[in-house]
């Protein structure tokens, strides 16, 4: 149980790095489409549109941090909204960089990727065997509790039984031990204890008592079962020896006749 435990609480932590991972996964790919795009790669097709908005964007960055309200709320949200953009073209560039033929700058993408897929397998095999292990967790569960079935059953019925009882007739349980249902007179500890002890110890005692006749009286009645069904079997495999004996016997009969009478 335990294991199954530590096996469940290492799936969900390798899940938490993997997510610490795709987020490294795109800041790096940002990088790297900051860096293609800065080192002259958006000369044509997509990445050189790209390159241009970022180029403008850059230019009104430039132009909001000279201005003498740029510290202002206005500024600093619209500062905000332009790197935002700038961040998601570089992604995009970045994105691109990797769908072209390699050139070594995209090798830290490319480690973090095989760093995922370590781990992501990784994690497969913890769930795997997190599910193994809950299944024989609960074999092993429904093999104790399957026997004892009746008795569980037994047990809970009784106690319910004898709490409602002494519950009912708590003065006259006390007064039968020798006991005072009041403050005044005679009591084993004192007056809520022995309370307490006739409403939950006694049903709990006559309960145990109870499940251990039930799982007593089960043992005996599925002994006598496979008792009477081992008995059934010998008498049903003699049966049938006997009825292949007569039958071999007839067939030999039958040969011997024709023989017979042919001398």
């Amino acid at each position: 149980m335990i294991e199954h435990l530590v096996t469940r609480y290492e799936a969900a932590r390798l899940d938490l790095h993997q997510r610490e991972l795709r987020r490294r996964e795109e800041a790096a790919i940002v990088r790297l489409g900051e860096k293609t795009l800065a080192e002259g790669g958006a000369r044509s097709g997509r990445l050189a549109s790209l390159g241009s908005d970022a180029a403008a964007i850059r230019r009104r960055l430039e132009a909001i941090t000279a201005e003498h309200s740029s510290t202002s709320a206005a500024a600093r949200e619209r500062r905000g909204a332009l790197e935002e953009r700038l961040a998601q073209i570089h992604l995009t560039a970045g994105r691109l960089a990797l769908a072209m033929p390699p050139t070594g700058a995209e090798s830290e993408v490319l480690a973090i990727r095989a760093e995922m897929a370590d781990l992501a397998h990784e994690r497969d095999r913890l769930r795997g065997e997190g599910r193994r292990q809950a299944d024989e967790t609960w074999n092993r569960i429904h093999e104790w509790v399957a026997p004892r079935g009746p008795a569980l059953g037994t047990l809970a019925v009784s106690w319910l039984i004898a709490h409602r009882y002494a519950v009912s007739h708590t003065q006259g349980i006390l007064a039968s031990l020798g006991l005072s249902a009041t403050r005044k007179g005679s009591h084993l500890v004192s007056l809520p204890v022995d309370t307490a002890l006739v409403h939950y110890a006694m049903p709990l005692a006559v309960a145990l008592m109870s499940a251990y006749g039930a799982h007593r009286l089960v043992l005996r009645v599925r002994e006598a079962v496979d008792v009477v069904r081992a008995r059934s079997l010998e008498a049903q495999r003699a049966a049938a020896q006997t009825r292949a004996g007569a039958k071999s016997e007839t067939r030999e009969a039958r040969t011997a006749g024709p023989a017979g009478r042919g001398r």
